[in-house]
């Protein structure tokens, strides 16, 4: 049952209302004299008992029928009552039997049939069979040492109807035992307390009507009650109906041998010698046979039950460690490939170098990154992605040694635990045919498709450190050979050690470089071949370091580029630049007004999605025209950003420029132009130093297509007249090196640009 206050809490105003009235008519019945009035008073019980249930039916249709066959049911014990009434304003006494008698009984089949129908809507179990056959034969025996001698020393008749009463108590005393003790409810528990105590009143009323039938005392008021607590019952459980669910119960609890079932059983027991004490107590002679015939029946039922109550417990308590197993399992396997998790990982590793350490042996931690998995995900979707994730792990599992653990690190990566540890060059081989086995091609149901794999080895030895660092050098491992190349295995070793110290030393130096101030641009022009005008300039981004002096680009551009740092330092020279024309425009409105400023742009920071974003920012803080920004980008940042695309367009609706840097040396065809998000081509600066006759012809070539795509051209590197006057010749517009002018800082750059004599 329900706790607290929703135990006696009536949930609408109706139902206030109808228990204020019920309360009314239960005093009036206790004061009234006996005779019209308290029959008056009794009926008008019973007649609030039969419109509770017909409303029931209404409020609760998912048991319907229920309502109204009980309904029905009560509808003639109230009808055999009126009939037994009667004989209240006559001097002729009540028979027993009477027509009244058969009403009551077949009332009484038609609620056995109302419980029945609740029992339908449950799953069978054959505990509540038993329990229902334990308290109905305990009950029965009490009824037999109520009724027996009124039953031996009546006629036939009589005898066959007492029996019929006692035989429809007991029926509905275990039907609604059955119904109330379920662990799985078919009506909420308040609504089955008030049905069990509809069922006790009845039982109690009929045996106390047994025993003193014909006597002075049948019409005693208190004996009258019992079947009053009958129709408040019935009253309470038409009204509660419906009100709230009842538990929910899982498959293993359904039968088992709650606190109050094992109760229940214990005081089933108890029936035969609490029998025999009084008999005793009261010098009755003993009645065998009933006592044979309960005692018999409760051997085999109760031992019955304990046992399958013992069964259902073994078989709860397997299915819960089942559970329990498989919770465990679920909490450190990963769901897709059902390889150890990360956490499941980390203790193995952990549990491993403990004991090599006892031991004196290494650990060593292979982690296999893929490579090009990315692609697969953009290119072929998720599920895609999934199977190779799945068909990826089987691979490596079956290169594998026996005792070796292969793990997901989460997304695309995977760890390895080798035991036992092989030599260098057997690290090697493992990692070798990692990388093969995974690099084969694998067929998804959206297509055919391959990835690779970095592989990153560390060891660890003596306890020098510990789960959590072994992994990340393991982690580094594979970063370095992803740098080197993909495809391929190192190790960490202490070269890599100090490498890293020093790469976490300069990106601490460039944050620390641009809070203070220490980075400036320089401006490297780009003149028209065919005019000599300055047309545009690119921003160079020159770091001069308090104690190195003026470091390069190349020494701490790729460093940034492993991080977020190279967005920081994106958007810093955007600032800068955007600023820096406007300024010289100012200065120069006529010699400035068309002229653009190129910013570079790294992959990292073209795939963020604030990109767009802090490009319109720039250009309102410094109030340059959105066509006077060029953002160059190179063709690896098409290759390995599958966003880019989509940025690219953004920013050319806002009205930037973009330029594809370094053509020719990367991947891009000459067909893929007319398909890229790009207004320039800068062709790189080797094409144009060579003197082979067929690259210059290449040269012309890119050129050509690129005016039949409506491209604009910019040649890197020009260093001598004959390299403008051969690209004058062939028709390129625009031309940027040495001999047009080197990289200055903007205090020392020209702002009236003119061709160089």
């Amino acid at each position: 049952m329900t706790g607290g206050s929703e135990a006696f809490a009536m949930g609408s105003g109706l139902e206030r209302r109808w228990a204020v009235g019920l309360a009314v008519l239960i005093t009036a019945y206790w004061l009234v004299p006996e005779g019209v009035g308290r029959n008056i008073t009794d009926g008008l019980i019973g007649f609030s008992a039969l419109v509770a249930l017909s409303l029931g039916a209404r409020r609760d249709p998912q048991r319907r029928s229920f309502w109204r066959v009980f309904a029905f049911g009560t509808a003639l014990v109230f009808a055999a009552d009126l009939l037994q009434g009667s004989y209240s304003f006559t001097d002729t006494p009540r028979p027993f039997p009477a027509a009244s008698d058969v009403v009551y009984l077949v009332g009484y089949l038609v609620l056995a049939a109302g419980f029945l129908l609740l029992q339908r809507e449950r799953p069978r179990k054959i505990s509540g069979f038993l329990d229902t056959a334990v308290v109905t034969v305990a009950g029965g025996l009490v009824l037999w040492l109520a009724l027996g001698d009124g039953i031996k020393g009546a006629d036939g008749l009589t005898s066959f109807v007492t029996i019929s009463y006692a035989v429809m108590n007991m029926v509905l005393l275990g039907l609604a035992v059955w119904i109330v003790t379920s662990p799985v409810p078919v009506i909420d528990s308040w609504t089955g307390g008030w049905l069990m105590l509809s069922v006790c009143g009845l039982l109690l009323g009929d045996t106390l009507f047994g025993l003193i039938n014909g006597s002075p005392g049948v019409q005693d008021r208190a004996f009258w009650s019992s079947y009053l607590v009958m129709y408040i019952g019935w009253t309470g459980a038409g009204l509660r109906t419906a009100r709230a669910p009842g538990p929910t119960v899982r498959p293993e609890e359904m039968g088992s041998l709650s606190p109050s079932r094992l109760l229940g059983l214990y005081a089933a027991l108890l029936v035969i010698p609490a029998v025999l004490l009084f008999d005793y107590i009261n010098h009755r002679e003993f009645d065998h046979l009933p006592l044979v015939i309960a005692s018999s029946l409760l051997s085999v039922l109760v031992p019955a039950r304990m046992w399958l109550a013992v069964r259902e417990l073994v078989a709860s308590t397997r299915q819960r460690d089942a559970y329990r197993e498989d919770l465990a399992h679920q909490a450190a396997h990963d769901p897709l490939t059902d390889l150890p998790n990360r956490a499941y990982l980390m203790e193995m590793i952990e549990a491993q170098m403990h004991r090599a350490n006892r031991a004196g042996h290494e650990v060593a931690l292979l982690f296999v990154d893929l490579d090009f998995f990315k692609r697969v995900n953009d290119q072929l979707g998720h599920a895609a992605g999934d199977e190779v994730l799945r068909t990826t792990a089987e691979r490596m599992k079956s290169v594998l040694r026996a005792g070796d653990i292969l793990g997901r690190q989460g997304g695309d990566e995977f760890v390895v635990l080798i035991d036992p540890v092989p030599s260098p060059a057997e690290l090697m081989d493992i990692a070798e045919r990692l990388v093969t086995s995974v690099s084969d091609p694998i067929m998804t149901a959206a297509g055919k498709t391959s990835v690779g794999a970095s592989v990153g080895i560390a060891l660890a030895r003596d306890g020098q450190t510990n789960a959590e660092k072994l992994l990340q050098d393991a982690d580094l491992a594979a970063y370095r050979a992803k740098s080197n190349g993909r495809g391929r295995a190192e190790i960490f070793d202490q070269a890599l050690r100090l490498e890293l110290e020093a790469r976490a030393k300069l990106e601490h130096d460039i944050r620390t470089g641009l809070a203070s101030d220490e980075f400036e641009l320089h401006y490297q022009p780009v003149m028209s071949v065919a005019t000599g005008k300055l047309r545009s300039y690119e921003a160079l981004i020159r770091w001069r370091h308090p104690e190195r002096g003026m470091v390069p680009p190349n020494e701490f551009i790729p460093t940034a580029e492993e991080s977020l740092l190279i967005c920081e330092i994106g958007r810093w020279v955007m600032g800068r630049a955007t600023h820096q024309l406007a300024e010289w425009t100012r200065q120069d409105p006529e010699g400035h007004s068309d002229v653009t400023m190129a910013v570079n742009i790294s992959a990292r920071h073209l795939a963020s999605k604030s990109l767009v974003d802090e490009v319109r920012h720039a250009l309102h803080e410094s109030g340059l025209e959105a066509g006077r920004l060029v953002l160059e980008i190179t063709e690896t940042v098409l290759l390995d950003e599958p966003t880019a695309d989509a940025h690219l367009r953004d920013l050319r609706t806002l009205g930037v420029t973009v330029s594809l840097d370094d053509f020719g040396t990367g991947y891009t065809s000459i067909g893929q132009l007319q398909k890229l998000q790009v207004d320039t081509l800068k062709i790189d600066q080797s094409f144009l130093r060579s003197e082979d006759p067929a690259t210059q012809a290449l040269v012309q070539l890119m050129i050509t297509a690129a005016h039949a795509f409506n491209l604009d051209v910019v040649a890197e590197g020009v260093e001598t007249q004959e390299q403008l006057d051969r690209l004058a010749r062939i028709g390129c517009e625009l031309a940027q090196g040495y001999y047009l002018g080197r990289p200055k800082p903007a205090r020392d750059t020209e702002i009236t640009g003119a061709h160089p004599t």
